[in-house]
């Protein structure tokens, strides 16, 4: 099944799309962050990380910024048949 997601950076202001071919969604969004890493490399750090910044990186949040903005099956993927 084909999937589209996007990711929205606050810190950048930029919305990244990209269609990924996943049995699930949650394979999809592993390989969107893929994707997404490949493209987008986060900037090289210049100072350790802040306690908050580790805080948030303890809560399941990455310090990248980027966070799941929309995720669904692309407009042009077949739809699965019922049973």
């Amino acid at each position: 099944m084909t999937w589209e997601l996007e990711f929205y950076c606050e810190g950048r202001r930029a919305l990244a799309r990209y269609e990924v071919e996943a049995p699930t969604p949650a394979a999809a969004l592993a390989l969107g962050r893929k994707a997404l890493f490949a493209e987008h490399r986060p900037p090289a750090k210049r100072r350790a990380w802040s306690l908050f910044e580790r805080a948030r990186r303890i809560g399941g949040q990455d310090a990248d910024g980027w966070v799941l903005y929309r995720i669904g099956r692309a407009a042009n993927a077949p739809k699965p048949a019922m049973k």
